[in-house]
Order: structure tokens, then sequence, then C-alpha cells
């Protein structure tokens, strides 16, 4: 993850990031994804947990959750995002979430925003909750295809017109694919449309529903034009809402250097991404599922240092620090990479791909074998109608 305005201007995640460093610089846990329930009540065709409606036999029990709750608040985490699964399907969410808010932990809710009405909008602000992030992947026909639940669209768009209204912060998620990049200009028209302060780009993750899937990532030049867009959003005075990269870290000293071409200055970005690199692996980032597990990051699964029940947060981050320290191989290595340090390359692709998570990141905008590509690309251009279906791969002929 990595929060570009935020990084390189003046951004509305700059007070929550500045907690996260200062929690690295101190040998201390910086965030935790916590998938609190493997249950969901969609079936995305992507999902990286193929998450579905059973709990995991083993999963973590209430008290166990709380006593969680506790030792993070101990341990000084600044930043928990409570995810799933459908994370609001645990039958003591709002127990998790209060002990949370009341440790004084900054909380993000991932949730499909399918099961939230106005009653639990307003709690939620009660709570002191600032931002929930919820995933749309194109027109009403599209996304409901994708979740395969009809009518999701719907429901997605009304919670968060009602969690607009009632001042909770947005921030509109969606993984990037060949059959979603036609509809990324939508979702970006759609989060400025329904006032969302921030848009998560992820590119694919192969694992869960996708594994398998590497010929459905988009290429590096359609990467580069998507950044394009992200750069001139940025540098309109007009335009306040924040962009968020996920699983491709090359794209931020990509976008560093197309800044620093439009006269930005990001050389604070910069010292900071020294800090807190672009791919947050071993900088106190982790991830623990639903059963305890321990995890580098929440995209790999299968990549477990410990468990919970057995590992205290502090053991776990002086591994992952260990981790951090070592180079990668090949064009993500010290040697071969000015950036190396900054980036570090999407650990949980090497590890997909070479059961190493220290292997190279083969879709490195950079370093790629296409990095210099001049392939013809679907042209992204944010000013098409979002309802247009003309849009569509194939679609008006």
């Amino acid at each position: 993850m990595a929060h570009v305005r935020s990084l390189f201007f003046d951004g509305p995640l700059a007070e929550v990031e500045d907690k996260a460093l200062k929690a690295v610089e101190l040998g201390r846990p910086s965030e935790v994804i916590w998938n609190i329930t493997n249950r969901c009540n969609l079936l995305c065709e992507h999902c990286y947990m193929a998450a579905d409606g059973h709990a995991k036999p083993e999963q973590l029990t209430d008290e166990e959750a709380i006593a969680i709750v506790d030792q993070m608040v101990e341990s000084g985490v600044p930043v928990l995002f409570m995810s799933g699964g459908e994370p609001m399907m645990r039958k003591n969410f709002w127990d998790i979430l209060e002990r949370a808010r009341a440790g004084g932990m900054h909380v993000v809710i991932s949730t499909n925003a399918t099961m939230i009405d106005r009653e639990a909008a307003r709690r939620l602000k009660t709570l002191g909750v600032d931002w929930i992030a919820t995933s749309l992947y194109g027109p009403p026909h599209f996304h409901d295809a994708m979740v395969r639940v009809p009518g999701t669209h719907a429901k997605v768009v009304e919670a968060i017109k009602v969690l607009r209204e009632e001042g909770v912060g947005v921030a509109l998620k969606s993984a990037v694919s060949k059959e979603t990049l036609p509809y990324i200009p939508h979702i970006i028209a759609k989060a400025k449309e329904l006032d969302c302060g921030l848009i998560y780009l992820c590119d694919l993750i192969t694992s869960g529903r996708s594994a398998g899937e590497e010929d459905s990532r988009i290429s590096v030049a359609q990467w580069k034009e998507l950044a394009e867009v992200i750069v001139d959003d940025m540098l309109d005075p007009d335009v306040k809402l924040e962009y968020d990269i996920g699983a491709l870290p090359s794209m931020i000293p990509y976008l560093a250097k197309r800044f620093e071409e439009r006269g930005v200055d990001v050389s604070k970005g910069l010292e900071r991404l020294k800090i807190m690199s672009a791919c947050p692996v071993g900088k106190g980032h982790m991830n623990i599922n639903s059963e305890g597990g321990i995890m580098p990051c929440q995209f790999a699964q299968d990549w477990v240092i410990g468990n919970i029940r057995e590992m205290s947060l502090a053991d776990a981050v002086r591994e992952l620090y260990v981790f951090d320290q070592t180079d990668a191989k090949g064009w993500c290595s010290d040697a071969e990479c000015e950036y190396s340090r900054i980036c570090r390359g999407c650990r949980t692709k090497a590890f997909h791909e070479f059961g190493d998570p220290l292997g190279v990141d083969t879709t490195c905008i950079l370093k790629s074998r296409d990095s210099a590509t001049s392939e013809p690309v679907h042209t992204l251009d944010p000013s098409l109608s979002p309802a247009s279906p003309c849009c569509a791969p194939g679609a008006c002929g």
C-alpha cells in the first residue's frame, strides 16, 4: 500500500501515516490487517482468500479476539484494518471495534458494505471510525457478475451515500485486471461523484479464486497509462482524491519520476520511503488471519511465520524486521536497483511465483522484460460516461 497524495503532497492520511512511520522507527508494529472471519456473503471471483459462507474450524474465539485487541493496544499498534471475509458477519464485530477504539487505535473497516444501513453508519461514526473501505469493480451488471450476487452494486452505492451523509470517509477499492481495466474510468468517476476520499487500485493477486490467473494482469504499458491519470489528478487543484496503489510498489518510484518531470519536489516523499517502503512487508506491517496465523502480507495466506496463540506481536515484528534487512534477488536487489530500499518489489508476488519471498518481482514496471513496451493499450479516458456500455470489452461492436 502506498498513499500517493499523502506521500508526495499533503494528503488526508498524512497524520495516520506519521504515526505508522514513528512506529517503524521505534521497531513496533505499524499496522495490522486482521481478517477477523473467513465468512463472506459474496463470492468474488478474484478473492485472494476464496472466502465463502463458512467460518474456519479453528477461528479465534470471542475471548481470544478481545485479548488480541488488548495486545495490539499494549504494543502501540497505531492502525488496525478489520477485514474478512466480511468482517460484519462476525457476531462480536462491534465488541472488537469498540475495544480497539477504546484503546486509541485508528480503525479502518474493509467491508463489502452490504450490511451497512443508516443505523450501522451512525454507530461507526459514534465510535470514531474515520474510514470504510469497500469495493466497486464497474457498473451494476459487471460488478454484480464479479461478486456473483445480484443487486450488490446498488447496496454498495446506497451504503456509500449513507456513510458520507453521516460523516464517515469512504475508500473505494478495485482489483486491476484485464477484465476490470476498461471500467477504471468509471470507478474513478464514481469515487468523485460519491465524495469518496480515496481510491485503492490493486494489481491482481493470483491466489485463492484467482490462482493461476497471471495472464489476467494488465501490462506495464497499461499501468503506465493509468499512472498518467493519477499524475493529472494529483496536479489538478480541483481534485482532492487520494490514490492508494496496492501490490505494485514499483509504481511509486515511477510516479515520483513523473512528478519530478512535472516540476514537483518529491525528495521528502522519497526520504519517507527509505523508512516505510512502498511494499511494507518487514516494516512492522502484518496480517493476522481468522485462525490467528501471522503473515507478512494478507495476500499470501500460506506465508505464515507463526500463530498469535503462541507468538506475540513483538516477536513477530522482530522476525519481520530481520526479513526486511535481507537483500532481495535479481533486479530487486540493492546492487541492481537504485530504488530497492524504497520499493522492495512485491514480496508476495515473488512468494507466489517462486516460493521465495526474496525473488524478483516480475511485474516491476521499471525493470521487467516488458517495461519498455509500446504495445497498443486501452485508452483510459476518465471523461467517459460511468454508465457507458461502450466501456465494456467487445461492446458496441
